[in-house]
């Protein structure tokens, strides 16, 4: 396919067919591709970002804050809510159809009959058009894993490995050891690698040891305080302080007192610390100033995580489709308790942990509303409502789909009631599709 006049969905529908395999690990292919188009070495800086739960949010601060300090910043994160385009983000800004294409033609003229995944594709695509765009910065967030993950081709500057939980078994291991030695695969001889879970596999420890790694752990190396209460969505309010071993007197100073992330839930507090401290081991190449920092942090903007979408009564979305981002989900209701009912939409692929998510906010949720999802992936509706029955779930209704569910339960919520539809990211990308 080398028609550059092909519309961008068109190319997308083109390289979904194209490899044996939608996900095919290994990094063979994408650098034999990426030495054709000269993308093997770039100039700019690299931040390289994997973990369970928590990439997209430390993606999300870490760019909010380098584009406040005036830096041309390229990210590339999946999957997409709504638009491919958010994949692929210039200062914040996804990138147009037209310069992807124009990416994508490029990619496909140069392969040859070289065999490239769909994410292959748009990770070369990414540093392709970063390389074009004279950006001074790269963050890339790792699609599955890390070792073998197309974004870990390049040399990352800085690795972060934010969270470990079990997710993507067949790909990555039953547990958390084995599941931690393949994203700390993303580190490098001599760079820091920053790990954020406070209760990291040993074997992130081990890799960093045995590549000669520097690293620098949640708990031991850093923390973070919380000056006061999160307030009740949508507003929080207070700071926060990061205290990092690696600092200085002065340096130490001015991570006192930083204004609470613009992104909801305690995990983020966690997140920022990681994004902060990866920016100090970039700070000679790429210093930042401090009400720069501080205007980072508080506006950074992420969809799909707590992301509000009304108020009276309040419904927020978010991807959490594992029982670890299920558990922070929990802890969120927990420490922010609304005057009415907790109720949740929900629905979940197939490969995914339900009875652990399920486990994790029994506790929380007062109504279950579930359904299908339209996707070839999709957990049956039998399957959720097996899971249901086995959980003792008291309130437990069935859909449909979405759209029945919706409009089964609006009439009837209260002004203090929320609604929290979460699940997987089908199920926020039709919430912001649908909802009225």
């Amino acid at each position: 396919m080398t028609d550059q006049k092909k519309s961008l969905q068109e190319w997308l529908s083109w390289q979904e067919s194209l490899h044996f395999s939608a996900i095919d690990l290994g990094l063979d292919r994408i650098q034999k591709v990426s030495a054709k188009l000269d993308l093997l070495w770039p100039d700019f800086p690299i931040i390289t970002v994997a973990g369970t739960n928590g990439k997209g949010s430390t993606v999300a601060l870490l760019s909010s804050i380098l584009t406040e300090s005036g830096y041309c910043v390229g990210a590339y994160t999946s999957p997409h809510i709504l638009y491919y385009n958010e994949r692929i983000a210039l200062n914040g800004k996804p990138v147009e159809d037209e310069a992807i294409c124009e990416a994508f033609a490029a990619i496909d003229a140069a392969r040859g009959d070289v065999s490239l995944t769909y994410f292959e594709f748009g990770t070369l695509a990414a540093m392709w058009l970063f390389t074009r765009s004279a950006v001074d910065v790269v963050v890339l967030e790792v699609g599955l894993g890390g070792r073998l993950d197309a974004a870990n081709l390049w040399n990352a500057e800085v690795a972060i490995v934010t969270s470990i939980g079990i997710d993507h078994i067949s790909w990555l291991g039953d547990n958390r050891e084995v599941i931690g030695r393949e994203k700390a695969g993303i580190a490098r001889p001599g760079k820091a690698l920053i790990c954020g879970d406070p209760e990291p596999p040993a074997s992130i420890a081990a890799v960093a040891a045995e590549v000669g790694a520097q690293y620098i752990q949640y708990g031991s190396d850093f923390s973070v305080l919380q000056k006061t209460t999160v307030e009740s969505a949508p507003m929080a309010s207070g700071s926060f302080d990061v205290i990092f071993s690696g600092l200085s007197a002065d340096e130490q100073a001015d991570w006192l007192g930083l204004p609470l992330p613009g992104l909801l839930g305690d995990v983020q507090l966690r997140n920022a610390a990681c994004a902060l401290i990866a920016l100090h081991q970039l700070r000679d190449r790429l210093p930042m100033p401090l009400p720069a920092v501080h205007r980072g942090l508080a506006g950074a903007k992420l969809s799909g995580r707590l992301q509000q979408l009304s108020v009276k009564p309040e419904v927020l979305v978010d991807v959490a489709h594992n029982p670890h981002a299920a558990q922070q989900l929990a802890n969120w209701l927990q420490k922010n308790p609304t005057g009415g009912r907790n109720i949740v939409l929900f629905s979940i692929l197939s490969d995914k942990d339900i009875k652990g998510i399920l486990t994790a906010l029994k506790t929380v949720v007062d109504e279950w509303h579930y359904f299908p999802l339209e996707d070839e992936r999709a957990m049956l509706l039998s399957d959720i409502q097996a899971a249901m029955d086995s959980h003792n779930m008291v309130v437990a209704k069935s859909y449909a789909g979405l759209d029945q569910a919706w409009a089964t339960l609006q009439p009837n919520l209260n002004s203090d009631d929320r609604v929290v539809a979460f699940g997987s990211f089908l199920v926020v990308s039709s919430m912001l599709e649908n909802l009225p």
